[in-house]
Order: C-alpha cells, then sequence, then structure tokens
C-alpha cells in the first residue's frame, strides 16, 4: 500500500500542475504549496531512473520552470504527513551520500546492542544522530542518488490543487520546502530495524566487508539483514548511539 500511496501521490501532483497550465492555454502557471511560490511553471513529470545501486530514486517528481529562454528543472522528492522516512536506498545507498557513514553508524549499534542483548534476542530500533555536514548531503544527494534535490513536498496522498484563473496560480494542499533548508531545521536520524518480526540478535553476522549485520536470518523469510532509513521522529524510549 505504502507503494501505491506514493504513486498516487506523485500522479495527482503531477495531474493538478498539468491541468493548470492546459487551463492556461499551456502558459507558465505559479504554484504555491505552503510558503513556496515558484513561478513560471510549465509542465511537471515523474522521474526517470534509479540510483547508481538500483534503488528508488531520490527525486519522484520534475517541475519545468520557464524563465525568459531558459528552462530549469527542479527536483522535487514527495513524502507523506506521518513521520516521512528520508534518504532511502539503505546502507549502499547511504553510502554513495557519506561514503563510510553508514558502516560507522552499523558498528556504533553493534557495539550499543552487543552490551545490552543476548545472541536470539529481538532487537530494539536504534538510532544515530546525524551531524550537520553529512545531514546535508544526505538530504539533498547527489546524481548517483537520482538527485540532487531541490525541494521537498510534504503533504496528503491524495493531491489536490485548485487554479484560480484571476491570479493564475496553483495551490497545492501539501508544502514545498527547499531540500537544504529542511536539513538544516530538522534534527536528523538514523533509523535501523528489523526487516521481519522473527529476526534476532546475531553477535556473528557480518557483511562481506565486515560490517555487523547485528540480525540474524529470518526463519520464515531468510532475510539476514535490516533497514535503515533516515527520520526526523525518534520515540522517547529510543536506542541512541553517536555517529
Amino acid at each position: 500500500m505504502a507503494g501505491a500511496s506514493a504513486e498516487r501521490q506523485e500522479n495527482s501532483v503531477i495531474k493538478a500542475i498539468t491541468d493548470a497550465v492546459k487551463k492556461n492555454s499551456k502558459n507558465p502557471v505559479t504554484l504555491i504549496a505552503g510558503k513556496t511560490k515558484i513561478a513560471g511553471v510549465i509542465h511537471a513529470e515523474k522521474y526517470t531512473g534509479r540510483q547508481l545501486t538500483g534503488s528508488e530514486p531520490y527525486t519522484d517528481v520534475v517541475i519545468h520552470v520557464r524563465s525568459g529562454n531558459t528552462i530549469k528543472k527542479i527536483n522535487c522528492s514527495l513524502k507523506g504527513e506521518s513521520a516521512p522516512s528520508l534518504a532511502g536506498g539503505g546502507l549502499r545507498g547511504l553510502e554513495l551520500a557519506v561514503p563510510g557513514i553508514a558502516r560507522k553508524f552499523m558498528t556504533e549499534a553493534f557495539n550499543k546492542l552487543n552490551k545490552m542483548l543476548n545472541p536470539g534476542d529481538k532487537v530494539p530500533d536504534v538510532f544515530g544522530k546525524i551531524s550537520s555536514t553529512p545531514k546535508l548531503k544526505i538530504v539533498v544527494g547527489n546524481a548517483a542518488m537520482g538527485g540532487p534535490i531541490d525541494y521537498m513536498y510534504i503533504g496528503p496522498m491524495t493531491v489536490y490543487g485548485p487554479y484560480d484563473v484571476k491570479t493564475n496560480t496553483i495551490k497545492l494542499n501539501g508544502s514545498l520546502i527547499k531540500a537544504d533548508d529542511y536539513a538544516k531545521s530538522h534534527e536528523l536520524y538514523f533509523r535501523l530495524r528489523a526487516r521481519r518480526e522473527d529476526q534476532r540478535f546475531d553477535p556473528s553476522s557480518k557483511d562481506k566487508d565486515g560490517t555487523p549485520k547485528i540480525y540474524g536470518k529470518s526463519p520464515s523469510r531468510g532475510d539476514s539483514a535490516g533497514r535503515i532509513v533516515v527520520t526526523d521522529k525518534v520515540p522517547s524510549t529510543a536506542v541512541i548511539v553517536t555517529i
């Protein structure tokens, strides 16, 4: 359902902008989303391509903006309203942004958990606070990650955008936030969690390069690694490590 919801959000953002441009005889319109206004919008399309690792790209929708004789493309990453996960692609994607940081996080997480757990114990989610410089690189991304992104769009999965002919504006029901502003204004954390409920702590499990995997193999599905995302939401009872 998460994939279907994301697809619906992307398609409805594109449709809202496309319909507005058509209503203005295919002339530029001004897009309003939250406190952000972007003038000269002439087109929106789904980003095509993947991360270098094969994962989903950072960019979801590309907005085309005309300024004089120049057309600029604005890359947008679309997120839902409830605790949006950022910077997908797992360990390999994070390594494209900041080489070595994912390995460091996994090592610190293992050191912390190894003092808390016995082999076979259920593993709690682990969070690692990200400092300012790598945080910016992770949020914005780069070409190898299907970015960099210029804006994050945060809003409902079903998007509507009424076009006002008098002001030549389309107002979406979410917010566009510059990616670098988002990184600077939010505390961000790595979050490591199990992929399957029956994965348990295995202190001997490692990747080929020796990085601790922390989780043993799932008896039901065979998964032998956790999942890392970047989030700005941390529960009060969270296990937190320093990176």
